[in-house]
């Protein structure tokens, strides 16, 4: 059944790459410039594998706000969307980009971040396939959090009261999604570069 590109959305969470600001964990192990060099190629990539679908369309929530100009000179892709993240928590943006994008018209949105390299085209929409039965769909990740999650509604409540970048995200989010008395499917495993060993 093909999709139609404007009720379905990929949400794509990302940072511009400066120095001490992104990868911190990375950064211990090869310094802030090398592993603000490496954030870069892995957005830049992931983007590569991801924006060249004509079944969604794809929408660039950035940070921080004030450096939009210098994201669209970085990525080259002007004829993207780009929305910048609102909220203080972790939570409160993902809720609020979710909320931004089904008030728009979208059916299913999908968000991914940008710290795993194995997510392709094929990977979201396997994700908006499963939107079709499940009203929750999330890709597990090896460091007990998620690299992806799908909607078919707006669910604020998933995200509350969530340990966010701890190993407990991933089960909290489950739980929260049966208390809630929601369907969901879980995606293949996959893992996050956050340190010199998943570099390796």
């Amino acid at each position: 059944m093909t999709q139609n590109k404007e009720k379905t959305s990929l949400i794509v969470f990302l940072k511009y790459p400066e120095p001490g600001k992104v990868k911190t964990r990375l950064a211990k192990d090869v310094g802030e410039k090398r592993a603000a060099e490496i954030y870069s190629k892995m957005v830049t990539t992931i983007l590569e594998q991801v924006i060249n679908s004509t079944s969604y369309r794809t929408i660039i929530y950035y940070d921080p706000p004030d450096k939009l100009d210098e994201i669209i000179r970085w990525l080259r892709k002007n004829d993207l969307s780009y929305s910048a993240q609102s909220g203080k928590t972790l939570g409160d943006r993902i809720t609020n980009a979710f909320k931004e994008v089904f008030d728009s018209g979208t059916d299913k949105a999908v968000i991914i971040g940008t710290d795993c390299v194995d997510v392709f085209s094929d990977t979201i929409r396997e994700a908006i396939s499963v939107l079709g039965n499940k009203d929750v769909i999330v890709g597990p990740a090896e460091d007990g959090g998620y690299y992806l999650l799908g909607l078919n509604k707006h669910r604020p409540e998933i995200f509350k009261d969530i340990k966010w970048s701890t190993e407990e995200v991933l089960k909290q989010t489950i739980e929260k999604i049966l208390d809630h008395n929601l369907s969901y499917a879980l995606l293949r495993t996959l893992n996050d570069i956050d340190n010199v060993n998943d570099l390796n």
